[in-house]
């Protein structure tokens, strides 16, 4: 993951879960639970977080079936699934992660300073 001029990551990316099961469902229902993965992206200067709110406005348009809201350092993205299925997490993490290096691609500048370009 390209990092920036002080070793940090341009984009770091955090998940997180949500659900309104409480622990008696959990108990005497199961884990197969609806759930809401959460996605946050964040940057530390005014070219990242610039290009990931450019980004939610694109995955905003074209997916109707997440959430994506505006914060102060960049982006959540909020995304509904029936089942807590864990080769569901691996999938949403797996394309979580590959959207964050399309959007490193196009931080402005993001390249220069490395060594060997």
């Amino acid at each position: 993951m390209p990092r920036d001029k002080d070793g940090h990551e341009l984009i770091a990316l955090t998940f997180g879960m949500e659900s309104s099961a409480s622990l008696w469902n959990v108990i005497f229902e199961g884990f197969d639970q609806e759930v809401v993965l959460v996605s946050k992206f964040s940057g530390s200067d005014d070219r990242v977080v610039n290009t990931l709110y450019e980004f939610g406005d694109i995955i905003g348009r074209n997916y109707k079936d997440c959430k994506v809201k505006a914060t102060r350092t960049g982006i959540e993205i909020k995304k509904p699934f029936p089942r807590n299925d864990v080769s569901l997490v691996n999938e949403w993490t797996g394309l979580m992660e590959s959207i964050r290096d399309e959007m490193t691609k196009f931080i402005p500048d993001a390249f220069e300073a490395r060594p060997g370009r």
